[in-house]
């Protein structure tokens, strides 16, 4: 919350030191503009998928749409689509999407790429295990020597390595999930929230994660959108008003995220 309200506090005077007001900046200011918006649905209460395999659903998707009421742009085929983390980066480089959400976390590194929306949500990572086929593992010490998922282009990487294990990347965290449920991996380190949601809904599949705290600056989720995006100074703006009004946090209390 503290990185969310240093933000608030900064865009507002943005906003002021570039002259713009309300009146400048208001409501319907996207009206006839259609944008192109892709979800990485990689688990509640982020983004995630149901039966209904074309519109995710979770914290990223309604604040997706809520930016769409107040400022009125149309999505492209009236929907939001689901895409691995990879390729939505990819179609957000190449201009072919205007915006990525779905547990996509804010770093210095994708800034030189990428323009992003303020942080609306802050965690960790976790150490996702399974009790059946890794008992052993309690903390992050004892993945010495053991084979650990990390997803292609994130930073879990580096913890993998640092605690001396063997990392194995991943695209696709579901995946991912069901080799380390089948013993095929012996962790991975990933976003607490999505981590900690699948153990506790898959009960039968005998998962845990540990209780170390680490990551906390690699898990500061925003919105990703095009570099020099035309777009991205009235979202900025609309989300400020979305923190100021109670809006995010109700869209977060809807979605049980602490």
């Amino acid at each position: 919350m503290r990185v969310v309200k240093r933000i608030g506090v900064l865009l507002s005077a943005l906003m002021l030191g570039l002259g713009l007001s309300t009146n400048v900046l208001a409501a319907g200011e996207l009206k006839g503009k259609t944008l192109t918006v892709v979800i990485n649905p990689v688990g509640a209460p982020l983004a995630f998928l149901t039966d209904d395999l074309e519109h995710p659903q979770g914290i990223d998707v309604d604040i997706i749409l809520e930016l769409q009421k107040r400022l009125g742009f149309k999505l492209t085929e009236n929907r939001i689509f689901p895409d691995a983390f990879p390729e939505g980066m990819e179609r957000v480089r190449t201009g072919k999407a205007d915006i990525l959400g779905g547990g996509v976390s804010y770093t210095v590194a994708r800034t030189e790429e990428f323009d992003f929306s303020p942080i609306y949500y802050e965690s960790s990572l976790a150490l996702l295990y399974s009790k059946k086929y890794n008992p052993d593992i309690k903390t992050l010490i004892d993945i010495k020597g053991k084979t650990i998922g990390v997803q292609m282009g994130s930073t879990s990487e580096h913890y993998a390595n640092m605690f001396h294990a063997t990392p194995v990347t991943f695209n696709n965290v579901m995946l991912a999930y069901f080799q380390v449920a089948r013993g095929k991996m012996d962790g991975i380190i990933f976003d607490r929230p999505e981590v900690a949601d699948f153990a506790r809904v898959m009960p039968a599949l005998d998962l845990a994660i540990t209780n170390d705290t680490f990551g906390s600056d690699d898990c500061q989720f925003a919105l990703l959108l095009t570099k020099d995006s035309p777009y991205r100074e009235i979202i900025a703006y609309t989300m400020e008003q979305m923190f100021m009004d109670g809006t995010i946090d109700s869209i977060k209390a809807k979605w049980r995220a602490k």
